[in-house]
């Protein structure tokens, strides 16, 4: 993820700073103890010390967060580290990351920037996470969580956009090609098949003729809603041109496709929308060999078949 300079400038600040002053506030002397402890508590990093039995020590910003705990004694009652509150995502920290406990990872990989997704209370936020040793005899180690959740939610936002059709809002054709990739990927280590379908909406052109590009949207929208509700979950559904639509059905043979593809047919023959519309598709199944521009090739031109057969059809490759 690229963070602004100015976050990079405060987290390294933070990073360099804070273990200082959380070293010397373990140490046992009461006046510093109390002067640095009020150092930490006005950071807005949430600052934690840790050893191998939990959490010994946070500031206060650790409870702006975890809001249902008085203190750190009620918080240790009922959990002993801030993992537990984890959650799974590609590129964020688990409570094991790469064959070491999560703080372990953070010590020996310092300098760098992982990320933590955690679920506090229902709501999600994310960090950008750092850990230093303060006291290696006794296992003692600091920790840094910053908080990234708006800048993590305005980069998804803006990869949705990216990603997405704006007028039906299914997957646009970037997103269809990625999908497409991956799956052959996945299909070609694993040895699993998938399936492909073309579908075109039939005659669109004469709608927008008689009722015009309004209209012509509007049935896009129908289309687009009625194929999205009768689709399973897990499968892929884009608008890769203009009233032409992709359907990548995972772990799905082409004879098992061909029935699904049948009973979306009959779904849109059957809607009473706006316009009375029909839909033509072409269907394969992925084979060894196929690149994302093959397979697509190969189902554009079953699809061409059945328009020249009359339309309305389903006809498999």
């Amino acid at each position: 993820m690229q963070i602004s300079l100015e976050l990079d400038y405060y987290l390294l600040m933070a990073l360099a700073i804070l273990p200082i002053l959380l070293y010397l506030l373990y140490r046992e002397f009461s006046f510093q103890k109390h002067y640095y402890k009020k150092i930490i508590d006005n950071s807005t990093n949430i600052v934690m010390l840790s050893n191998p039995s939990g959490i010994i020590e946070v500031n206060k910003t650790f409870f702006k967060y975890f809001k249902s705990f008085r203190d750190i004694n009620h918080f240790s009652q009922e959990h002993q580290c801030v993992c537990e509150f984890f959650e799974k995502e590609d590129g964020c920290l688990d409570m094991m990351y790469d064959g070491q406990m999560w703080v372990d990872f953070l010590v020996t990989h310092q300098g760098t920037k992982h990320k933590a997704k955690i679920n506090i209370d229902g709501e999600i936020y994310y960090f950008l996470a750092s850990a230093s040793s303060i006291d290696k005899k006794r296992s003692i180690n600091a920790i840094i969580l910053t908080d990234i959740s708006e800048q993590v939610k305005t980069k998804k936002a803006l990869m949705l956009l990216t990603l997405n059709d704006t007028l039906t809002n299914v997957g646009n054709r970037r997103y269809f090609d990625q999908k497409l990739k991956e799956h052959i990927v996945l299909s070609e280590r694993y040895n699993t098949p998938f399936s492909l379908l073309v579908v075109d909406i039939d005659y669109f052109k004469k709608i927008n003729d008689r009722y015009g590009h309004d209209v012509g949207d509007k049935v896009l929208i129908e289309f687009s809603t009625l194929i999205r509700s009768s689709l399973r979950e897990g499968d892929v559904f884009a608008r890769v041109g203009g009233e032409e639509f992709a359907i990548l059905l995972p772990l799905t043979t082409k004879d098992k496709a061909y029935v699904l593809a049948q009973k979306l047919r009959e779904v849109v023959q059957d809607s009473k929308g706006i316009a009375p519309i029909t839909m033509s598709a072409g269907l394969v199944q992925y084979e060894k060999g196929d690149d994302e521009k093959l397979i697509f090739k190969r189902a554009d031109a079953v699809l061409y078949k059945a328009k020249e057969g009359g339309r309305n059809k389903v006809v498999l490759g």
